[in-house]
């Protein structure tokens, strides 16, 4: 615990304003922290707006098509395996 003593006595002796100075980056630092996780925070929501403006052209809809493939992959499943029903 010596050591951290030494090591604050030594900002306030060193400089006149060691302690705002540290303070000051501490400050900064937290803050840039709380920005960082605020960002992260509302990204998901950002991201969701940006999709409904700009939608991916293969999310837009399911075509005839996918759905007659399904449709056949389900005959062929139950035709095999036969009906759980």
């Amino acid at each position: 615990m010596n050591s951290v003593a030494e090591a604050w006595q030594a900002v306030v002796t060193s400089e006149p304003n060691g302690v705002a100075v540290s303070i000051a980056g501490m400050l900064i630092v937290f803050v840039s922290l709380v920005a960082i996780s605020a960002f992260i925070a509302a990204l998901p929501r950002v991201l969701e707006l940006i999709s409904k403006i700009f939608p991916d052209s293969e999310t837009k809809a399911v075509t005839d098509h996918d759905r007659v493939a399904v449709a056949i992959a389900a005959a062929l499943y139950r035709e095999k395996y036969g009906s759980s029903n």
